[in-house]
Parts: structure tokens; C-alpha cells; sequence
């Protein structure tokens, strides 16, 4: 049985109901009150009363000012969609997507969009605002930008040769705005 003031999760025994009157996060099972969701069981001997004061949920949602691993799933005229799957250390279990425009993609002028990325590119990115349930990202930045990626031609990972990208099976030259540390990267494995 839960100590007053311990962790319990669904299921554990909080007391009998000889002995207390079961409360919120409770329920009353054979006798026995159970706990009906996870948090810190409460004791009131006032009121000869148990219950669970639920834990509250953590809030994993992306905030401006973070760094995002994502994959790039759409191409426009002046932007890109992306699937935001990882916020700093921590991978993401609900969706977020994120909009990258095209002046917000280098420090240098990028004309067309397919110049820095393509579609399936895993791309590290910062979050510069929420607008509803999109967020407006940029790659400004060394560290930023395409972290993995595949030749337009044939799929093979593309290779780093000094400051562009080339596929080392077609050596078809591939134009991206990749960050600093492309192919040093282990999300690269996580292409989703």
C-alpha cells in the first residue's frame, strides 16, 4: 500500500475503505481504493479522505529559440514544409510542422528554393516564431542547415567535399545549404 505523500501509478492500493473515503484520482474496487491515474497520493485525516493529485503533463511542444531536427516533406515557390520530429535532445511522439522561408534559409541569397533543400533533407533548424500550429524556422547560421541528404539522381547519401556536397556514385554535384557539421551527425539514421 502507497505511503501518504509517495509517487503511485493507475492501479496501486491507497488504502481500504474502512479507513477513508475515496477522493479524486480514485476509485473504489472489492473494498480496496485504488489509484485511478498517476501522481502523489494525498492523505486528509481530517476528512479521512485519499487521493491523487495527478502529475501535470510535461509540455514537450517546440517554443521559439529551439534548436529542431527535421525532414523536409514539401518544396513551395518561396518556402519548405518540414516534420519537426526531434526539440534539442528530445525526440517528439506528436507532430509539428515547420515552415522555412527562402529569406530565412542562409546569410547569402538563395534564389529558388531547391538550391538549399529537397525534399526528404534532414535539416537542423531554429524555431523563430509560433504562428497557430506552424512554426516559421530558420537555417541562418553556421551550425544550421541540411544535415543529411540524398543525391536528386540516384538516393546515394551525399558526401562533403570541401564547401559543397557531391554524391561519390554519379559525382553529380548537389546544391544545399548544409550545416558546418554535415555527415558528423547522428540523426542522420533517423530519416523518417
Amino acid at each position: 500500500m502507497a505511503k501518504a505523500q509517495e509517487k503511485v501509478v493507475v492501479g496501486d492500493k491507497l488504502g481500504v475503505i474502512e479507513e477513508f473515503l475515496p477522493g479524486p484520482g480514485t476509485y473504489e474496487q472489492d473494498g480496496n481504493i485504488l489509484a485511478s491515474v498517476c501522481g502523489i497520493k494525498i492523505v486528509n485525516r481530517n476528512k479521512l479522505e485519499v487521493w491523487v493529485k495527478p502529475f501535470k503533463p510535461k509540455d514537450d511542444s517546440p517554443k521559439p529559440g529551439d534548436i529542431i531536427i527535421a525532414e523536409v516533406v514539401y518544396l513551395r515557390n518561396q518556402s519548405i514544409a518540414t516534420n519537426i520530429f526531434k526539440v534539442g535532445d528530445r525526440f517528439l511522439f506528436d507532430s509539428y510542422r515547420g515552415t522555412l522561408h527562402v529569406s530565412k534559409m542562409s546569410e547569402t541569397y538563395i534564389k529558388n528554393v531547391e538550391d538549399g533543400f529537397r525534399v526528404t533533407d534532414i535539416i537542423r533548424a531554429k524555431i523563430v516564431e509560433q504562428k497557430f500550429t506552424e512554426y516559421e524556422l530558420t537555417t541562418r547560421g553556421r551550425n544550421l542547415g541540411v544535415i543529411f541528404a540524398e543525391c536528386v539522381f540516384c538516393g546515394h547519401e551525399l558526401k562533403r567535399t570541401s564547401n559543397k556536397l557531391e554524391c561519390p556514385r554519379c559525382k553529380y554535384p548537389n546544391s544545399r545549404k548544409f550545416a558546418s557539421d554535415y555527415g558528423n551527425v547522428k540523426e542522420r539514421i533517423l530519416n523518417l
